[in-house]
C-alpha cells in the first residue's frame, strides 16, 4: 500500500518540480539579469584559458540579428573553449529580450547591459564585439557587423595560441 502511495504522491510532485526548474535552467527563461561591468569581470576572470566573445547588441539592430546564427554555430563547434557572452542593450530588455533569446535559439549566456559596460567598452554602435584571448586581454574589437567565417577564422586562431 505505501508503494502505491508513494507511486502517486512522489511522481507528480517530482514531475512539476522538474517543470518549475526547467525556465532557470535554459537561457530562455522568463526574465534576464542585468549585468554590470564588475560582474562581467568576473565573468572573464573565471574564463581565463578560454576565449571569451562578448556581443554588445539590441533586437531591433539589423546586423545584430543577422550575427547571432553564427555565434549559435561557434558556440557548437567550440564548446568548452570558448565562452560567448551577448549583452542586450534593449530599452524594454525585460519585455522582448526573453521572447527573442527563445525564438533565435540563443544557447549562450544573455544579459541585459547595465551602463557601466556600454562607457567601459565605449559603445558607439550595435553590434560591438570584444574578443578576449585566453590571456584574459582584449584580442580585437569590432564595430558593426562580422561574418561567422570571419569569427571563425579569429577564434580558431586564439584557441591555439
Amino acid at each position: 500500500m505505501n508503494k502505491i502511495i508513494v507511486k502517486y504522491v512522489w511522481f507528480p510532485f517530482l514531475f512539476a518540480a522538474v517543470l518549475s526548474l526547467a525556465p532557470i535552467i535554459t537561457y530562455g527563461g522568463n526574465s534576464v539579469t542585468t549585468i554590470k561591468l564588475a560582474e562581467l569581470n568576473a565573468i572573464l576572470d573565471r574564463n581565463k584559458g578560454k576565449v571569451v566573445v562578448v556581443d554588445l547588441w539590441a533586437t531591433w539592430c539589423p546586423p545584430c540579428r543577422k550575427e547571432i546564427p553564427g555565434f549559435i554555430n561557434l558556440y557548437n563547434k567550440y564548446k568548452g573553449k570558448i565562452e560567448i557572452i551577448g549583452i542586450a542593450f534593449d530599452e524594454n530588455g525585460q519585455d522582448v529580450v526573453p521572447s527573442f533569446i527563445k525564438k533565435m535559439g540563443i544557447n549562450y549566456p544573455v544579459y541585459l547591459g547595465g551602463g557601466d559596460i556600454a562607457e567601459s567598452h565605449d559603445l558607439r554602435a550595435y553590434p560591438t564585439t570584444v574578443v578576449y584571448g585566453k590571456d584574459g586581454k582584449v584580442a580585437n574589437t569590432h564595430i558593426g557587423y562580422v561574418s561567422e567565417q570571419d569569427f571563425d577564422d579569429e577564434i580558431s586562431i586564439l584557441v591555439k595560441k
